[in-house]
């Protein structure tokens, strides 16, 4: 390996300490070379700043690092680390926490993340977003919140991920009294499970369909097998926007990142990103970024 590539490594080395340590006000410079290295720094620029600014959005008050509430666990689950915050805010004492992930949420839950996990392993480079998890806390309640998962590392195998509790203000409990094996308590988390069901199959339909136009709500109904206005209603609670902006978003999102890390002509990436016509695709990507497309290439040389 050449030095120059040694010390690339060990930036990106450095920077994943740095997340881990709670510091996600550290970025690694982009080389210029636009090769494996540079996308992966690239991501790992993203992935601390949304996680910064999942952390500390709707807590203006006390924008510090004191706030965060992270975990940690391996690839079977076991709970690797755990901060204080994300601890107290379950409502466990200190060294209660189960062991294992999986004992800490909901069955429902567990099965969407281990789907979430699944797209880590099909398609890495992909941009993620926030989702629903429902955690059981000690007084035998469910409590919902809005969380973001990233990959902090994988070598020989191994994987480490970062999960973050997105705010305190968007967590629902679910279950106000002690849980029993009541019908009206199946039916509320029967519910639950399949509304998540639904907002995740369509978010991945969305994901996976970033190189054309989504169709009507209307049609994509029809797709998922229920009306307009249920999907509707359900994706904005679960990701906070619409459907089509969020498509829209996540569009442009990767068209960034392949400007940043890639030699792609500009017109294969448009046509990546869904757009035909190039000069259509330039005028939009100005509007979001207030670049041009190869103006915002050209300044990370």
């Amino acid at each position: 390996m050449e030095r120059g590539e040694t010390e690339r490594f060990e930036q990106l080395f450095q920077q994943i300490y740095e997340i881990a340590s709670g510091n996600f006000a550290y970025r690694n410079k982009l080389s210029g070379r636009r090769d494996h290295l540079d996308t992966l720094a690239e991501l790992l620029n993203m992935m601390s700043e949304e996680i910064a600014s999942f952390s500390y959005e709707l807590i203006p008050q006390t924008p510090t690092p004191a706030n965060l509430q992270i975990l940690l666990f391996d690839r079977r689950f076991k709970i690797k680390f755990c901060s204080t915050q994300f601890e107290s805010f379950l409502g466990y004492e200190p060294t209660k926490l189960p062991k294992n992930l999986k004992q800490l949420l909901s069955v429902e839950t567990f099965t969407i993340l281990e789907d979430e996990l699944k797209e880590f392993k099909a398609h890495p480079n992909k941009l993620r977003t926030t989702f629903y998890l429902d955690f059981n806390v000690p007084d035998k309640r469910i409590i919902r919140v809005s969380c973001c998962l990233r990959l902090m590392q994988k070598n020989n195998n191994k994987a480490g991920y970062l999960l973050t509790l997105k705010n305190q203000g968007n967590q629902e409990l679910l279950k106000g009294d002690l849980l029993s094996d009541t019908s009206s308590n199946r039916r509320l988390r029967s519910k639950s499970s399949s509304n998540r069901v639904l907002t995740r199959a369509v978010k991945l339909y969305v994901l996976h369909n970033l190189n054309r136009p989504l169709p009507s709500l209307k049609q994509i109904g029809l797709l998922h097998k229920t009306n307009q206005t249920k999907l509707k209603t359900e994706f904005k609670k679960a990701y906070g926007t619409t459907i089509h902006r969020f498509h829209n978003e996540k569009r442009f999102e990767h068209a960034a990142m392949l400007l940043k890390t890639t030699e792609q002509p500009i017109y294969e990436i448009a046509q990546q990103c869904g757009y035909k016509d190039l000069a259509h695709f330039s005028h939009k990507f100005k509007e979001k970024y207030h670049q041009a497309p190869s103006y915002y290439r050209n300044s990370f040389l």
